[in-house]
């Protein structure tokens, strides 16, 4: 098994199989999987699309078309396909299969024609519907530390930041940052428990249609360019959203910062304060490393590779998936190269 051909490069591409490399370009490699849209993962997309078949989840294509509209839908080697359907490419069979972490990200499944079945989690959430079955794995590791382990639900997560945002609501506007995807798990939040104007900028209301395309519940949003906004902006009593390309919160007068992260400050409270106008909530789609051991088990792998290149736990990681569950592991090598797309 320890032969078995998947790598994690030091560009952060995944390799799996001679011919897919995952959230990532690679000399040689004809396919590119794409597994969702954050900006850790989207290395080189612009260079992929001139030498390489890309293949995503469907949302994952719509979700780029709002960003990088200019050529995607005209674009014929890009593929937006359906989670568990499987496509054939050089050498392989290559499948993406939903993992909850966002819309429209995937798990990544290349099965060789000896049948070999290869695989990478992305970034997920766990519990998951289908975690894909493999012979190898190639793993997040951004909760990867023994002591990456949650004592709250994301439930409580949501109560903390309903309550956060009511409290500080008070003295003025709140300013909510995070990633695209937890920022509309934030938004839901808002809709559902809280009465108050939400603005935005004109790429988040995009990504808000598309949301809405499939199944989330948001509430309106408000064009922060826009004259209606001013008269909002002038009531004190709003909720400014921001995500990856909106710049950072400002401080006006009273108002409040909250940033939605990925990272824990603590096991067992979601909230650190920096001041009374300043706050992280640890809301995450990651699985921690509870959750992450037991989707290493439910995929079946035999050999597991760590990702060693998106975080610092992928060596601990590994040696606690063989310690725990006997499997043979190692964190992915980081060799470096200088030639052109190595």
């Amino acid at each position: 098994m320890a032969d078995l051909p998947i790598e994690v490069a030091a560009s952060g591409g995944v390799i799996l199989g001679p011919s897919v490399v995952c959230d990532g370009f690679l000399d040689g490699y004809p396919i590119r999987a794409q597994s969702h849209i954050h900006a850790d993962h989207m290395e080189d997309f612009e260079r992929s699309k001139g030498f390489q078949e890309i293949y995503m989840l469907q949302a994952t294509r719509r979700l780029l078309e709002v960003e990088r509209n200019a050529d995607l839908p005209y674009r014929s080697n890009i593929f937006g396909v359906k989670s568990g359907d499987a496509n054939r490419v050089p050498d392989s069979n290559l499948t993406l299969r939903s993992n909850g972490h966002m819309l429209g990200s995937a798990q990544v499944v290349v099965e060789l024609s000896s049948g070999t079945r290869l695989g990478y989690s992305g970034d997920f959430q766990w519990p998951m519907d289908e975690p894909i079955q493999v012979d190898g794995l190639v793993v997040d590791s951004t909760y990867g530390s023994p002591n990456s382990i949650r004592e709250y639900s994301q439930d409580q997560v949501e109560s903390e930041l309903a309550r956060l945002i009511r409290q500080r609501l008070r003295v003025g506007p709140v300013h909510v940052k995070a990633f695209r995807g937890t920022v509309f798990r934030a938004l839901e939040v808002i809709g559902r428990e809280i009465e108050v104007p939400v603005l935005a900028s004109r790429r988040l209301m995009n990504d808000a249609e598309v949301f809405r395309s499939y199944g989330y519940t948001t509430c309106e949003l408000i064009d922060i360019r826009s004259e209606a906004a001013r008269e909002v902006e002038a009531s004190r009593k709003f909720v400014r959203l921001y995500s990856a390309g909106d710049g950072e919160p400002v401080d006006i007068g009273e108002s409040s910062s909250i940033g939605l992260s990925a990272y824990m400050s603590s096991p067992s409270d979601p909230v650190l304060e920096f001041s009374e106008h300043s706050y992280r909530l640890a809301m995450s789609d990651h699985a921690d490393f509870n959750g992450t051991l037991a989707y290493i088990e439910a995929t079946g792998a035999k050999y597991v590779v760590t990702d060693n290149c998106r975080g610092p736990h992928g060596a601990s990681l590994a040696i606690e998936i063989e310690r725990r569950l006997n499997i043979t592991a190692r964190p992915s090598s980081m060799e470096t190269s200088n030639f052109w797309g190595k």
